[in-house]
């Protein structure tokens, strides 16, 4: 039977994992799968008639209830908080990972879109640069706080660094596979970017989430204590 701990960390991977990472790829299916809209700035206004509800309804209370916990966490579940305060943590150093790599692509012309302007075209329906780009930055780096969230929940503290690298990769690996044949780029550039920069954009992506992951487990080892030894199912018998 799960204990009030156990319900409390599922609610964290729900809300401060699966709800705000669903807001890009469930808004970019139903435009690209109901919608028809596979490419171009009409992609893009189709997926924000879905990403306005869903902002109301899902990922404003997901991420109300995630900060709930969290100070609720502090005084009466420390082992809980700290992996959610060190997930924040590792994941804002997985999004910098990331761009570094990232930037590359937009320079060289090997991504079909600067991802966070895609999302803030997406979320806001603006055409003015400047909240398109607050905006896109705020939920590209969300979504790698979200990233974060779940490598220390699942993870814990490993044995030894060697080990978090490891961790950090695959879980980043996994990612990118979801990203190369799901929603929006599958159906913008084929799987793995066959129709646009082959293989570029895959490899620079590729790169891209395994330097990222790296940079998420060792921020996370190190900051995370000896006592958050625990893989994930340990940690909700705990």
């Amino acid at each position: 039977m799960l204990h009030k701990k156990s319900i409390l960390t599922l609610l964290v991977l729900f809300t401060g994992g699966f709800v705000p990472i669903q807001l890009v790829t469930l808004s970019f299916w139903y435009s690209q799968y109901f919608k028809g809209e596979t490419l171009g700035p009409k992609m893009v206004r189709t997926a924000h008639e879905f990403a306005v509800p869903y902002i109301e309804f899902l990922y404003i209370p997901a991420i109300i209830v995630f900060v709930g916990i969290m100070i609720y966490s502090k005084k009466n579940y420390p082992d809980l908080f700290r992996r959610m305060k060190v997930g924040i943590i590792a994941g804002l150093m997985l999004g910098l990972a990331l761009d570094v790599v990232r930037q590359n692509g937009v320079i060289n012309g090997w991504l079909p879109q600067d991802v966070p302007m895609m999302f803030g075209k997406m979320v806001t329906g603006s055409q003015s640069f400047v909240p398109i780009f607050i905006v896109g930055l705020l939920v590209h780096f969300l979504n790698a706080i979200n990233f974060g969230i779940i490598y220390t929940l699942l993870f814990g503290k490993l044995k030894n660094y060697k080990m978090a690298i490891l961790a950090g990769a695959i879980l980043l690996f996994a990612i990118e596979i979801g990203m190369m044949t799901g929603p929006p780029m599958a159906k913008m550039v084929g799987p793995f970017g066959v129709n646009w920069a082959w293989p570029q954009l895959f490899l620079l992506t590729l790169v891209a989430h395994v330097f990222s992951g790296i940079a998420c487990g060792l921020t996370a080892q190190f900051l995370l204590k000896e006592e958050d030894n625990k893989w994930l199912l340990p940690f909700l018998r705990k």
